[in-house]
Formats: C-alpha cells, structure tokens, sequence
C-alpha cells in the first residue's frame, strides 16, 4: 500500500526526534569536552566537517546526519553556516557532475515530445518546485540534486531555490542538535514540523499544477508526432 508523503515525513521527524533525544542521554565524552577539541584544531575541524559533508552526501545518505552533527560539534551560530555551506556545495557539485555526464543522454531523450514537455514545465516553474520540495525532510537530498541535474532548470536559480528552501529546517535541526546536548529547549524541533508541513503544501501545488498542464498540452503533443 502506498504511503502518503505527510505520513512519511512526520515519521522522518519523529525519527529524527528520536536521534537527538538518544544523544542527549547516551553515555557520551562531554559535549564541551569535544567542542574544545573541534576548536583547537583550528580550521582543520570546520574544513574536515565540510569536506565528509560535501562528499558523503554525493550518494543516498541522509544529510540530517551532517546537519545534526554540525549543531552538537560546533554549536548553533558555526553550526548553521556550516551546515547550510555544506549544503550549497553538496548540491552545486552533484548538479555539475549529473549534467556533465548525463548531459548528451537527456538531450538525446529530449527527441521525445513528452520529454521535451516535461522539460519546458521544469524550466517554467523548476525554481518553485525546487523551493517546495527542498523544504520536506523525507525527499532525500542527494537524488534530488540529481533531478534538478537532469533537468533544464538553470544553474543558479536552482541554487538559490536548494538554499532557500532547505534554510528553515537546516536552521531549526542544528539549533534543536545544539540545544539537547547543552540542556536548551528541545521544543524547537517541532518547528520543523511546521516547515515540513509548508513545504509539503508548496510541492503539492507545484506537482499538481505540472500535472494539469500535462494533461492539458499531452493531447496536442501526442496529435502532433
């Protein structure tokens, strides 16, 4: 049976909840113990956390992993900045890989005139829908990125909707990491709550408005081949 997209994504929060409340209580060093270390290894700490951010999520892992190890390593402020960078370079270098190699195999598709279509509504709205679905936690990041590689969606635009769309949660899980573990206000997370909610209504509407453009111009593409 086939789960609604909201059930998934409350169970991603509820999991993530899970992890952050586990860290909190697991017999662990210190937190200020490990952050006194990260810091005195100068900016080798932040360049080593970008450089396994940035290359472990070129595959399916799940970038809350990294978002949430920014707020317990580095604290909010560093945390965020980190997380978000991470974020931008990840997405930057999967989208210029996925063109670069895929690039020529789209093109040829492109002789498809349902592909085309699909490409041109991309093109049109790409930067809202990116914008939307940035913003539900259970789209994994790095296939994602590959779409948006796949598609004629420009470059910086797609950036900036992949930034824009995935600020809100990236902020409120490094503050929600970084509160736990300092004894903060965990009731932060339910925050991203919200945000998963509103992404979900922006995608939602993006998709059905690609869908109903599809049906409207498919007929005419199909009488025209």
């Amino acid at each position: 049976m086939r789960r609604h997209p909201l059930a998934s994504s409350a169970g991603l929060l509820a999991l993530g909840l899970l992890v952050l409340l586990g860290v909190a209580f697991m017999p662990t060093p210190e937190i200020e113990t490990v952050r006194r270390q990260v810091a005195d290894s100068g900016v080798w700490g932040p360049a080593t956390y970008l450089a396994l951010m940035v290359g472990t999520t070129q595959v399916p892992v799940p970038r809350t992993i990294w978002t949430v190890s920014a707020g317990v390593i580095f604290g909010s402020l560093i945390g965020c900045l980190l997380a978000i960078g991470g974020m931008a370079l990840s997405a930057a270098l999967s989208m210029m890989v996925v063109r670069w190699m895929a690039g020529p195999a789209v093109r040829r598709a492109e002789d498809n005139d349902r592909v085309r279509l699909v490409q041109e509504i991309l093109s049109e709205r790409g930067w809202t829908t990116v914008l939307g679905l940035r913003m539900i936690p259970v789209i994994p990041f790095s296939l994602l990125n590959y779409a948006c590689g796949l598609s004629r969606i420009p470059m910086l635009p797609c950036l900036a909707a992949t930034v824009a769309g995935s600020i809100p949660l990236t902020v409120v899980a490094v503050v929600a990491a970084d509160a736990v573990v300092a004894d903060g206000d965990p009731r932060v997370v339910l925050i991203g709550v919200v945000v998963g909610l509103t992404g979900l209504v922006i995608a939602g509407r993006e998709v059905l408005g690609i869908q109903r453009q599809l049906a409207s111009q498919g007929p005419t593409v199909d009488r025209n081949r």
